[in-house]
Order: structure tokens, then C-alpha cells, then sequence
């Protein structure tokens, strides 16, 4: 917004104070009253930006797992002096604008990601750096916008823990939020336990935006004895310090040379478990295990203790489910503590409005009016978890008998409202996963049997937790068969890498017993589709042509309608894969083929003829766009009009609504290129007009295609002399674009090129030279990054571009004012 609200352009200098970002609830519509210094949003996101936090509670008043708590950092910081030195380098790297850098740092959990990461922000900050943190749950930002702005400075640190607990599309606005503007270098320290599949996919997109990225294992901190001998010490030293009655002098270094002590955290438990048995001369555990069981004995003494002063009043066992509970839903909204409580059986009320208030006694919740936090430091709450589930060998840690009920009551989510259920088995997943990748009889008894039970919990948390989840020992193939239909049957950004791994190993299963022709063909469209999902154009390319092979050879040895519309199918996808690769005339013979075999199909006078329309119907599509490819439009437009024909007459549905938009979309392409500008321009019309209805009610389905739509409605307008008219069409698909490009790059970031160069050209046409250069720069910009991974696919854009720019700069005017069809060549063919 650029008015002032007290009427006319804002006068030069002019400041507007306390105000930030405006968000509306939904989107849709958007009404916003006032001046707004900042940025309008519709809906929510997904994540919160904050200011670091203040300080701390004093150590003194911590109970003893607290003091192992990170965020409260008790014990000194100590080594990493090689980490700390090249995180400053590259947060002084800089390099040609936009200078914006992603680095993720992983490794197991205590190995102290989180204390380097809260070391270097202060380290940002004393170098006049602003800082934020990234948090998981969602809400609306902090009053005033300043912490989620995160105020001047020479740049900006944004710190994203637990990465690979959030669900990829977050991670990608989070990269594009507005508020991490590019006028000043951008840093993203992202924190991750492993860098599995979520990541490669996140770095592959980062870079199609412009964003350097770099990778990092956390080495052990303790890496040898004498190292862990060192660190046991500063640690219990400290903790003597603070654990009333301790003696240090009757502190004994344990035997450290266990793997199990390569963690800081590990070496810290070890030395505040000795430090609080030197009180009373106990005997100090000797395992890992034993070490949390220790601790978890102390945290249900302070409950006990609580409960005997007066300050609690729920019963031990009814307190210990509901600390299960947090363990796996993390901390809520009060009412949503309430529901889930209930769900799991703890009681009715005002049995459960007692239990939050005395689980808020034991476990204060940082956040006001949020209940059930859980147990800190995350291993200590994992391994309560893990030992409350029976299956384990640890007898001096008695299982709890109500343990996988309530882990399946959450999973199941039990007596719910929707929006909680979703919460609480996303959460709920997610650290049963983390868990059962350390403890397999939590994935034994508790997560894969509810997965088998209810195959449609493997995609609740998103796609990084489903690809830990197969990746699990007892994660066999029946498991995964049981996965593969609940699985998004087309693109989905967050699930196309685990959904293409778990395709390939089933793949692999099922091939070498399949003797069935028809079989073999299916399997090889399925990988081969979700080998093109994940932009793997070569292996999409070579599995559909198997595809075709087992086609062929089941049409040979049962000719019938069911295997000639399974060849046609393997044909018809193989030629948008040929098409990717630039190879249209192989494309178009792939299609035309196709055609040939669907077409005695849909002829066919009986219901089997109607079943078979729409499958032509689609294909005349593709064989319109490719006989457009290699330029013979004349025969284009009639193969395009026969598929508009054949939507229109048949039964009304969603999908003959989008197969007659798309088609009408394409047909309009190719009338222009006939020369035929009207006809166009009122075919795109036809297409528009179904896109808006169906996006609509579905907008994050449905606006890519009416972006597409608009954007050929400019091109039309300005085939027939109305640039103004083609300004506005174009100027809507771009805002639709930028929208897209921010959730998803690599899929739309071509087409917001494309449509920068027609926006260019039709402003320099109205004299508007200055916004038509700075368009046509940007077009640029896309198009060499692209390039520069693809020379061949994308050199002929970039120079056609750079053309334009050069002829603008020469005030001679583009030599080319429209070109950037999305139809018929669309970049995603």
C-alpha cells in the first residue's frame, strides 16, 4: 500500500510508526482499512518469527533435568573453535545480489547443534546482525511486527531448528517470506537431526531461486577420553554448584570410553547424574539408559513432592500419562490440551482441567496460555517414552500398562475435532518416529503396527517423518504396499522424493515374480511418473519407454480394449517426457501412435466407447501441442478442436471441466498462430472463465492454470492492438505467479520469466520504458540461472531475452514483443 491515509501521495519523508505486516484469515478477499507499513498476507503461515529470548530463569531454581536443557545453557560453552570461526566467514561471505545463503548444520540429537547455533547468533549480533528464530507451530506475529522484521542491522540470521520436523512447503516460504527482505544480506542456519530426503530436495530448490547453500555434520564434541574426562569436569563443577548438598571432591570420573559418550549431552548427563548421587554416596548408573532412567526417577519424586505439599492433586499414574502425552504432542492452546486429554482417556472434567494445571505445576509451558510442555531436554522425554512402552530389556524401568492405548489413541486421535486431530497425529508421528529410530520396540509395538492398522497415518506429518519411517529395519514391503495408495497420486512437492523411493523398492520387489505383461507395464507408469515428479527426466524417459515395451508385448499376446488403452497410456505419457527433453518428433510419433489405438476405442457405440472419450479426449490434446511443436499448427488446430468437441459432448464432471479448460487453453495458442486473433482471444475467454470458478473453490489447485489462462489472454489482447486491455490480463497472471513461485520455484519460476518478457513489451508499447526494461531484467536474471543448469534447454530463451534488453538500452525497442507462449509450449510439457 502506498497512500496516506490522510489522502493524496505520501509527501518525501513522511514516516508511519508502530506498524507492520496486515494478515487476513483466509484467502480469497483481503480488506484492509488504514495505512500499513509492511506487507498484506492472506492466511496464516505456518511458522512464527521471533526476537531470540530474554533471559533465562536464574540456574538456581531449575529443577535437575533442567540444568541439562539447553535454551538455559548452564554449563560454560566450551570448544568448537573451528565451527565458530567458519560460521563467521560465511556469514561475511558475501556474493552478487541477491546475497541470500542457506546452511545446514546436522547431526544426532545432543550433540549440541543448538548451543552452537545460540553461540554464533550472539556472535551475529555483537556484529551488528539482526536476529530471529523460526518456530514449527503457527500463529500470528508479534504486535508491531518489529520481531518478525527482525529490526536493521548490516544483515539478517534467521535460525531454524528441528528442519527436518517441518513440512516442506513451510521451509519454502519461509525462504521467500517477504520479511526477509533482499535490500541486506540474508543467512538461514537450518538445524536438523539428519538431512535425509527433505533436504536435498529443499537445497535443489534453494538454488533454482538463487540461494547459495552448504552442508555440514556436526563432529562429536567429545571425541576421545580425554576429551569427555575434560568436559565431564566443567560440567560437574558447574553442577555442584547448583545441586544443593552436592560434593564435588566425592565426584568419580565413570568409565567414558563408551560410543554412547560422543554426545555433549551424553557426557553432561553422566556428570549431573554423579554430581547429584554424591550427596548421599549412592551408586551412580553405569549405562546411557540408566543415566535417564536415574532422572526420570527425580522428575516423579517432584511430582510426588509437589503432590504431598499441596501444590498438585492428581494421582502419580494419572500425571505420568499425562507427561506421555506432552512427550508426544509438545505444548498446545489450552482448549486443544483439553480435547486431547479427554481423547485419551485421562478423565472428564474437572478431572482434566485439574490434571493441565497440575502438569503446568511440574512443567511451566514458556508460552502464556499454552499447556502440556514437555519434557526437556527432547532425549530425556524420548527415552520416558521409550521406556514407558513394554517390549524393552531394561527391568529396572518398568513399562506403564496404559502406554501404546494412549500412543494410539493420539495417533488415532481419538473423539477429536479436525483441526486438532490433524495437530496431534502430525506431532504425535513425528516423535514416534525420531524415537523408534533409537528404540526399535517403540517401532515394533507401537508405530508400524498403527501404520498397518491405518496405512493413511504415513502421510500426516509430511513427507521428511514418512521417509524416516521407511527407512526403519521393520519398515518391510508389505508395509510399504499398504502406503503406496494413500500416497498423492500426482505432484506434491513435499511427498515426490519418498513417494519415488517407496514406488522404486516395490518396483524392485514386485518385478523379478511379475510374469504378467499387463503388470510389468503398470508398475513401469507408475515409477515413471513419479521419476518425473522429482525432475529426474532421463529416468522418467527410459522407465515409460519400458513401459511401452511391456505394452507392446501385452497387446501382442491378448489384443483386447484393456490393453491397447494401457499401451496408449504408456505412449501418450512418454511423449510428454520426450517433449521435456526437447525431442518433439519422437514426442509427436509417440502420440500419434497413441491416438491410433484410443481412437477405434471411444468409437465404439456401448458404455466401453464412453469410458474411452476422455482418455482421447486428453491425448488429442497432447497431439495437438506436439504437432504445434515441430510447427504444423494447421493440422494442430483441427487435432485441438476435436478434443475441445469430444469434453464438451461428454457427461458433465470436474474432470471434463478441467480437460475442457486446458484444451480450450491450447486451442487458443494455436489459433493465434494461425492468424485467427478473435477466435483466440474468445476460446481464452471460455477457458478464463472455468479456471476462476474452479479456483475459486480450490485455489491451491486450480491457480496455476488460471495464471496460465491470463497470461494468454494478454497475448491475445495484444494480437489485436490492445496493449491496456493485455497489460491488465498479464500484470493479474504475474501477481498469481509470484504467489506460486514463493510456495514452489522450480515448478512456476520459468512461467513468471515468461510472463515478465510479455509484461516488458507490451509496457514499453505504452511508453512506460523504465518499468518495461526493469521487467525484462528480471526475465533475465531466471533465465540465466536456468541456463546455467540446462545450456541447451534454456539458451535459446536467455538470448532471446537479452536481445530484447539490448534493443531497450539502444531505444530501438524489443525485437520481439511477444513470444512467451504457455500454452502449447508450456516450460512444464
Amino acid at each position: 500500500m502506498t497512500g496516506d491515509p490522510r489522502g493524496g501521495p505520501r509527501p518525501a519523508g513522511y514516516a508511519v510508526t508502530n506498524t507492520g505486516d496486515a494478515w487476513a484469515g483466509a484467502p480469497g478477499s483481503v480488506a484492509v482499512s488504514g495505512y500499513v507499513e509492511g506487507d498484506v498476507f492472506a492466511g496464516l503461515p505456518g511458522y512464527r518469527l521471533t526476537a531470540l529470548p530474554g533471559d533465562e530463569p536464574p540456574a538456581h531454581e531449575l529443577r535437575l533435568a533442567e540444568l541439562l536443557d539447553a535454551r538455559h545453557r548452564v554449563v560454560p560453552f566450551e570448544g568448537r573453535d573451528a565451527e565458530r570461526r567458519w560460521l563467521r566467514e560465511w556469514l561475511a561471505a558475501s556474493a552478487v545480489a541477491p546475497d541470500f545463503a542457506a546452511l545446514l548444520i546436522h547431526g544426532p540429537g545432543g550433540q549440541g547443534k543448538t548451543r552452537l547455533a545460540d553461540r554464533f547468533a550472539a556472535d551475529a549480533r555483537a556484529t551488528d546482525w539482526a536476529v530471529l528464530r523460526a518456530h514449527r507451530d503457527p500463529g500470528p506475529p508479534e504486535p508491531g511486527g518489529r520481531p518478525g522484521r527482525g529490526g536493521r542491522g548490516d544483515g539478517l540470521l534467521v535460525v531454524v531448528d528441528y528442519a527436518d520436523r517441518w513440512p516442506a512447503g513451510e521451509l519454502r516460504r519461509l525462504c521467500t517470506d517477504p520479511r526477509l527482505r533482499r535490500d541486506r544480506p540474508v543467512r538461514v542456519l537450518v538445524l536438523a537431526r539428519t538431512q535425509g530426503y527433505w533436504w536435498p530436495a529443499l537445497r535443489q530448490w534453494l538454488g533454482t531461486i538463487g540461494v547459495r547453500t552448504g552442508e555440514s555434520a556436526l563432529a562429536p564434541l567429545a571425541v576421545g577420553p580425554a576429551t569427555r574426562e575434560r568436559l565431564f569436569r566443567t560440567a560437574a563443577v558447574r553442577f555442584a554448584d547448583l545441586v544443593p548438598h552436592a560434593r564435588l571432591a566425592a565426584v568419580t570420573t565413570p568409565d567414558l570410553s563408551d560410543p554412547a559418550y560422543e554426545t555433549a549431552l551424553a557426557v553432561q548427563l553422566a556428570a549431573l547424574v554423579a554430581v547429584d548421587a554424591s550427596r548421599d554416596g549412592g551408586p551412580v548408573p553405569s549405562t546411557l539408559v540408566d543415566l535417564h532412567g536415574y532422572l526420570l526417577d527425580r522428575e516423579i519424586a517432584h511430582w510426588q513432592q509437589l503432590r504431598e505439599g499441596g501444590a498438585t492433586s492428581s494421582p502419580p499414574d494419572q500425571l505420568a500419562r499425562a507427561v506421555f502425552t506432552a512427550t508426544l504432542t509438545g505444548a498446545v492452546p489450552y482448549e486443544v490440551g483439553r480435547e486431547i486429554l479427554t481423547g485419551v482417556g485421562t478423565g472428564v472434567e474437572p478431572v482434566v482441567e485439574d490434571l493441565l494445571a497440575d502438569h503446568g505445576t511440574c512443567y511451566p509451558p514458556r508460552e502464556p496460555a499454552y499447556v502440556l510442555a514437555p519434557l526437556q531436554p527432547d532425549r530425556l522425554g524420548e527415552a520416558y517414552l521409550a521406556l514407558a512402552v513394554p517390549g524393552h530389556a531394561w527391568p529396572a524401568h518398568p513399562p506403564r500398562p496404559w502406554a501404546n492405548r494412549t500412543a494410539g489413541a493420539l495417533l488415532r486421535a481419538e473423539g477429536m475435532s479436525p483441526a486438532t486431530a490433524t495437530l496431534v497425529r502430525a506431532n504425535a508421528l513425528t516423535v514416534l518416529t525420531e524415537v523408534a529410530t533409537a528404540w526399535r520396540h517403540v517401532a515394533t509395538a507401537v508405530l508400524l503396527p498403527a501404520l498397518r492398522a491405518e496405512p493413511g497415518l504415513a502421510i500426516a506429518a509430511g513427507g521428511a517423518v514418512l521417509a524416516r519411517i521407511v527407512d526403519l529395519p521393520d519398515a518391510d514391503v508389505d508395509l510399504l504396499a499398504a502406503i503406496e495408495p494413500v500416497l498423492p497420486d500426482g505432484r506434491h512437492v513435499d511427498f515426490d522424493v519418498v513417494a519415488c523411493d517407496i514406488t522404486a523398492r516395490l518396483v524392485a520387489h514386485r518385478l523379478p515374480g511379475c510374469a504378467n505383461d499387463v503388470e510389468r507395464t503398470q508398475l513401469h507408469l507408475g515409477y515413471g511418473r513419479r521419476l518425473a515428479n522429482v525432475g529426474r527426466r532421463e529416468a522418467a524417459l527410459a522407465e515409460l519407454s519400458r513401459a511401452v515395451t511391456a505394452g507392446e508385448a501385452a497387446l501382442r499376446a491378448e489384443a483386447s480394449p484393456a490393453t491397447s488403452a494401457l499401451l496408449a497410456r504408456a505412449l501418450h505419457l512418454r511423449g510428454h517426457r520426450l517433449a521435456a527433453l526437447n525431442r518433439y518428433p519422437e514426442a509427436l510419433a509417440s502420440v500419434e501412435r497413441a491416438v491410433e489405438l484410443l481412437t477405434p476405442l471411444a468409437d465404439a457405440p456401448d458404455a466401453g466407447g464412453e469410458a474411452h472419450r476422455g482418455a482421447l479426449a486428453e491425448t488429442l490434446g497432447n497431439l495437438g501441442t506436439r504437432l504445434s511443436n515441430v510447427g504444423r499448427n494447421s493440422e494442430a488446430v483441427v487435432v485441438a478442436r476435436r478434443a475441445v468437441d469430444l469434453f464438451e459432448a461428454g457427461p458433465r464432471s470436474v474432470a471434463a471441466e478441467l480437460g475442457l479448460a486446458g484444451a480450450l487453453t491450447n486451442l487458443a495458442v494455436i489459433e493465434a498462430q494461425l492468424g485467427l486473433g478473435r477466435e483466440a482471444l474468445k476460446t481464452v475467454r471460455r477457458a478464463e472463465g472455468i479456471w476462476r470458478r474452479l479456483s475459486d473453490d480450490e485455489p491451491s489447485v486450480y491457480l496455476p492454470e488460471l495464471a496460465l489462462a491470463l497470461n494468454t489472454v494478454g497475448l491475445r489482447h495484444a494480437d489485436l492492438g490492445q496493449v491496456g486491455a493485455a497489460v491488465d490480463a498479464t500484470e493479474a497472471s504475474l501477481s498469481i505467479y509470484r504467489d506460486l513461485v514463493r510456495v514452489n520455484a522450480v515448478a512456476f519460476e520459468l512461467d513468471l520469466a515468461a510472463v515478465l518478457a510479455n509484461l516488458s513489451g507490451y509496457l514499453w508499447q505504452l511508453g512506460r520504458r523504465t518499468e518495461a526494461l526493469g521487467a525484462n531484467s528480471q526475465a533475465e536474471e531466471v533465465f540465466a540461472r536456468w541456463g546455467g543448469a540446462n545450456p541447451e534447454a534454456f539458451s535459446v530463451h536467455l538470448r532471446h531475452v537479452r536481445e530484447n534488453i539490448a534493443r531497450m538500452n539502444a531505444q530501438r525497442g524489443p525485437a520481439d514483443l511477444r513470444r512467451w507462449e504457455l500454452g502449447a509450449h508450456s516450460f512444464a510439457s
